[in-house]
């Protein structure tokens, strides 16, 4: 064999060598249901770090926001909600610096917190609207944006800088675009597809979805077999949109065409499920959360403890 082809040989094999002993193993999700504290924390956002094995999930009740290892279920307090002026909290996302962008529902609000649990921003939206219900947001490189339960329109601000931007009113729409109820939770989870062309949200009442172009603001309904009423998080993995259906305590899978305009709703999953609110993926499972919230104001006490279970996706 030439020399000169062994000691390159030799060479591929040890980089190959260094390479591997830096692979990083995927951080095993271990427990089947993660107990969360609190007789009235009624969870209902969540957000995953794959990258610290941990979870955050947020309460209705006092807005709080914990942080749950999912390896050992070890749960610490990450953010207070009375010491940041959050009475309530709803949905949660990180965004690439491992800032949790929070949804302040029924306050109006919307804050951002540093990856040490820190308020690095906080925003009142009464200037826009007297009263509103924050409900959730999803977000790419560039922008956040947040759905608004009782207002026709979405929020949007920029989170590709240090410093996040000022809140925008980005898009108003109509009952000729998309109905609202006069009361009641109306657009709830919201979804982007992975090019980044569109918005995929949903309206809780009547199960309809609805695709937004992110270029142009059109608006444009998605046909469906039938509808996902009581629609709440969502997921969207290519042309799969899970969503969670709180009141018939299960995940639904949606297959839509290849322009987000047709979609046909599977058969429901997960077992034991509690009024589930909102998921995020976590290797090959959802981790879901058991919000209860059916149970916060009736004459049924919640099932304690309150939890976050660990469901395979098909």
């Amino acid at each position: 064999m030439n020399r000169s082809f062994t000691l390159v040989l030799l060479l591929l094999v040890l980089c190959s060598a260094c390479l591997n002993d830096h692979i990083i193993a995927p951080i095993a999700v271990k427990l089947e249901s993660y107990p969360i504290p609190g007789d009235t924390f009624f969870p209902e956002g969540i957000a995953y770090d794959a990258h610290q094995g941990v979870f955050y999930t947020g309460s209705i009740g006092n807005g709080d926001i914990l942080k749950v290892d999912v390896q050992t279920g070890n749960t610490s307090l990450f953010a207070s909600g009375s010491a940041q002026g959050r009475p309530t909290c709803n949905g949660l996302k990180l965004d690439a610096k491992g800032r949790l962008w929070v949804c302040g529902g029924t306050q109006n609000k919307i804050q951002v917190l540093n990856p040490d649990g820190s308020l690095l921003k906080n925003w009142d939206l009464t200037a826009f609207s007297a009263t509103g219900f924050i409900n959730d947001c999803i977000l790419d490189d560039q922008y956040v944006y947040f759905t608004d339960s009782w207002n026709q329109q979405v929020y949007r601000t920029s989170v590709s800088a240090s410093q996040p931007g000022e809140i925008e009113r980005w898009l108003t729409f109509t009952n000729a675009q998309i109905p609202y109820a006069p009361t009641g939770v109306n657009a709830n989870g919201i979804e982007m597809t992975e090019d980044g062309r569109y918005l995929i949200l949903v309206i809780s009442p009547v199960g309809k979805l609805y695709r937004i172009g992110i270029a142009d603001q059109s608006i444009a309904e998605i046909q469906l077999s039938t509808p996902v009423t009581a629609g709440d998080g969502l997921w969207l993995e290519q042309n799969t949109l899970y969503v969670s259906r709180n009141a018939l305590n299960q995940i639904f899978p949606v297959t839509l065409s290849s322009d987000y305009l047709q979609g046909t709703v599977g058969t429901g999953f997960g077992d034991k499920l509690l009024f589930n609110t909102t998921m995020a993926k976590a290797g090959p499972y959802f981790l879901v959360v058991n919000g209860q919230l059916n149970r916060r104001m009736g004459p049924t006490p919640p099932v304690l403890p309150f939890t976050v279970s660990r469901v395979l996706i098909p």
